[in-house]
């Protein structure tokens, strides 16, 4: 063999090891970062919200006609849909970046080889798997408390649930990459854009997500007649079909994500020294 075939094969021998420790130390990072977050004071939170919402449709349930439709409207939408399921994703997603910034740990990360692009993906994940699934396991929870009445609520709720949770994630895992004190800014936008907004008449509710995830809900529980009630209600909501819905909260995922590893991997972030 010539000197010079043995230096022709070096390079590929050379690079298949480089993505070998990158993949470990993500997947590593990955286990790290739901570490941090389940042992933390977030999950405090999150368990004392979702016992108080137990302890509500515990009370709820001893009504003497209950029914899915009810189930929905008084349940579902106000303390899950415009409450629980945003306050988990403030708590798990502003924190995700937004904490290891407080606690100036985020400039180990980015001294790392792991690049920024992947390290924010792994967040995000992490983030994610945090948020949807302490919120679907919530739903479960929620319904099968409320008995057979909740049981027939789950199938059409579950979907939309789990689509608005990692909407919500997504938001406020970049709103905690944008700004030092991300899980303020997330509440005052939870509180004016999806509180005071989503409830105005007209289609300025449009930019908030719980919006959409009630229309979802609104579309997939319609042999239920859910939805607002009355020609005035309905012309004040104007709801969007149930597919428009779907469109439009994973169009705004991707968004968020593509946006997010844009601001990670070009921010130079001066707090942290």
């Amino acid at each position: 063999m010539k000197p010079g075939a043995a230096e022709e094969t070096s390079p590929p021998d050379a690079a298949q090891p480089v993505t070998g420790p990158i993949w470990s130390a993500c997947r590593q990072l990955l286990v790290l970062t739901l570490r941090r977050q389940l042992f933390s004071r977030q999950t405090l939170v999150g368990v004392g919200l979702t016992v108080l919402c137990c302890l509500i449709v515990l009370a709820w349930a001893r009504q003497r006609e209950p029914s899915p439709k009810k189930f929905a409207e008084q349940v579902v939408v106000p303390i899950y849909i415009a409450f629980l399921m945003p306050v988990l994703a403030i708590c798990y997603g502003a924190s995700t970046v937004g904490g290891e910034r407080e606690d100036r740990t985020l400039i180990y990360l980015l001294i790392t080889p792991i690049p920024r692009p992947f390290i924010y993906l792994v967040k995000w994940l992490a983030a994610n798997v945090l948020v949807a699934g302490w919120a679907g396991l919530t739903l479960v929870l929620l319904c099968r408390m409320a008995g057979e009445s909740g049981r027939q609520a789950l199938a059409p709720f579950l979907a939309a649930s789990l689509l608005g949770a990692i909407a919500y994630a997504s938001l406020f895992l970049l709103l905690g990459t944008l700004f030092r004190y991300g899980t303020v800014i997330a509440l005052a936008y939870w509180f004016f854009l999806e509180v005071l907004f989503g409830n105005m008449p007209g289609i300025i509710k449009r930019i908030s997500v719980a919006y959409y995830v009630r229309c979802m809900i609104y579309d997939a529980g319609s042999d239920m007649e859910l939805g607002p009630a009355g020609r005035v209600a309905r012309e004040m909501f104007l709801p969007v079909s149930g597919n428009a819905a779907t469109l439009a909260l994973v169009s705004a995922i991707t968004l968020l994500l593509i946006l997010g590893l844009a601001v990670f991997s070009r921010r130079e972030f001066r707090d942290l020294s």
